[in-house]
Parts: structure tokens; sequence; C-alpha cells
């Protein structure tokens, strides 16, 4: 129970779910409110329609993520450890990727703020003509 509350009450989980928001639109709050990738995990995990796959590979436990909301799919996938460690985010529309994460690659970090230079190309088009 805490944790729905936890996920109703979630300033970012408003911003995925409000129906009247475009993807743009969506985008668009989360780098002016300074969302990190952390954030967005968390509220994945802590989702209540959020559905989850654990899977133990050589006595390592890796924890799956998917979610829907609207219009956007996201995908999740950690670590299990006395500190989980995100490994993979993905943010997408049936057309489009929004947003990627990987621990393995340089650039984006989880604990960054997300800005329009972590965006596809495809994502800043589209910014650019609304």
């Amino acid at each position: 129970m805490k944790q729905k509350d936890m996920t109703i009450n979630n300033p970012i989980f408003h911003m995925f779910t409000v129906a009247a928001h475009s993807v743009i639109e969506t985008i668009d709050e989360i780098i002016h409110k300074g969302v990190t990738v952390k954030e967005i995990a968390d509220m994945i995990k802590n989702h209540e329609y959020t559905r989850k796959i654990s899977k133990t590979l050589l006595g390592v436990t890796f924890e799956f993520y998917s979610l829907k909301i609207n219009n956007l799919s996201f995908h999740l996938e950690v670590r299990k450890g006395i500190i989980d460690h995100v490994l993979y985010l993905n943010i997408h529309t049936a057309e489009h990727v929004v947003l990627t994460y990987r621990s393995y690659e340089e650039g984006l970090k989880l604990d960054d703020q997300i800005k329009k230079e972590h965006l596809p190309e495809i994502v800043n088009d589209n910014k650019k003509r609304k």
C-alpha cells in the first residue's frame, strides 16, 4: 500500500500520466524540472502497473521492469545486490526512442539531470517544429 501512495504522490509519475500532455510537453517538463535518470528509474520500479521479471544468471540476480503510460513505454534493467545497480533504462513511443541510459556508456550518468543534449536528434527536431 505504501508503494501505491508513493507513486500517486510522486511528481515524476504525475508528469508522465497527465493525459493532456503530449510526449514533447512531458519531455519539456522533465528538462525544466531537472529530473534525473535515477528518479525515473525509481518511478518505474515503484509504479503499481509495472511488470517485473527476475532472473538469476550465474548467481547474479537481474530484474527487468516494463511499464506503459499513455503512449510512452519504459524498460528498466537492474542488477540486484546490496545496492541495486541500474544497468539500462529506455523510454520510447511506438515511433521513436525518447531517452536511453546505459550504465557502461560515457555521457549520461545516473544522477545527471536530463537535458536536451541527452535526447536523440529526432526528439529535438520534433521539439523545434512544435
